[in-house]
């Protein structure tokens, strides 16, 4: 049974009084006849004296311990949150130093994005600063799916054959694969949960033509659709193997025309709003 500091503390109460209470019916005589109101004071009195040291060390030595071990249990588990985060990371990054860069920026992005539309006043339940925390945290693990890729396809120089596709296409859910399978059966994993949306729908589209699973309008994950516009922004402005980056204006022309097909409308207004922000980042990497 789990630890319950308010119900100890009824219980300890409880006994305490009716301890108490039993032996001033004892004690009381042997103080003589008395006014009702030093009757009074002297019940009060010893109750006092019996209840508190009870209720120091029946409740508030075990509540302190138990606050102890729970913040160290806490500790624990944010440490190894963050060496598995570490270590999922530097998978994510292992293909090559460009997908390593395009991790980093679109992390930035992704936060300027998830704060924008936090001072928007949009989505509010999903967009709290522990969220948007979560969120950031997270990012980098959008392409963790391309560790199943083969290198010969994912940098590949040229187009794509219709088999070379669908492997590139199959990346989504790769990386929301191996991420439940770091998920414990028995416990919600909120980061886990997080970057399981942002890998397996970060190329939904708004319009439900995106893959793997057609998602539309708000089926997708907020998360996902968030990492959609940093992830195409950052692909369109970088050079791969296959292209030359394009343009910040051509870029940002190519997103704003997609607001409501490939993308959520907020999240484009978003977008539009902190052009500056994705312009600073791009420009410093």
């Amino acid at each position: 049974m789990k630890y319950n500091p308010i119900r100890r503390l009824n219980v300890v109460l409880i006994a305490s009084i009716c301890v108490g209470e039993a032996l001033i019916m004892f004690v009381l005589p042997s103080f003589g006849a008395t006014s009702n109101f030093v009757a009074v004071l002297l019940d009060v009195l010893l109750l006092t004296l019996i209840t508190i040291p009870l209720v120091k060390w029946l409740v508030i030595a075990p509540m302190k311990k138990y606050i102890q071990d729970l913040e160290s249990a806490n500790h624990t588990i944010s440490a190894r949150e963050d060496q598995m985060l570490t270590a999922l990371n530097a998978l994510a990054k292992a293909k090559d130093n460009e997908t390593g860069s395009h991790i980093m920026r679109t992390q930035k992005y992704v936060n300027l994005l998830a704060k924008r539309l936090q001072q928007m006043g949009c989505y509010p339940d999903a967009l709290t600063d522990h969220q948007i925390e979560t969120l950031v945290k997270v990012a980098p693990l959008h392409d963790l799916g391309k560790v199943g890729i083969p290198d010969q396809v994912l940098n590949k120089q040229g187009r794509f054959t219709d088999e070379e596709r669908g492997l590139m296409k199959s990346h989504p859910m790769i990386g929301e694969t191996i991420l439940a399978a770091s998920q414990s059966a028995d416990v919600d994993n909120e980061l886990i949960s997080t970057a399981m949306k942002v890998a397996g729908a970060h190329h939904e589209k708004w319009d439900g033509t995106g893959y793997p699973r057609q998602l539309q309008g708000e089926q997708i994950p907020i998360e996902a659709r968030i990492m959609s516009v940093a992830d195409v922004f950052d692909a369109l402005v970088s050079d791969r193997p296959y292209k030359k980056g394009w343009s910040i204006d051509d870029a940002y022309q190519e997103i704003v025309s997609h607001k409501g097909s490939a993308f959520d409308p907020v999240v484009i207004d978003a977008f539009i709003a902190e052009r500056k922000g994705f312009e600073k980042i791009a420009g410093k990497n």
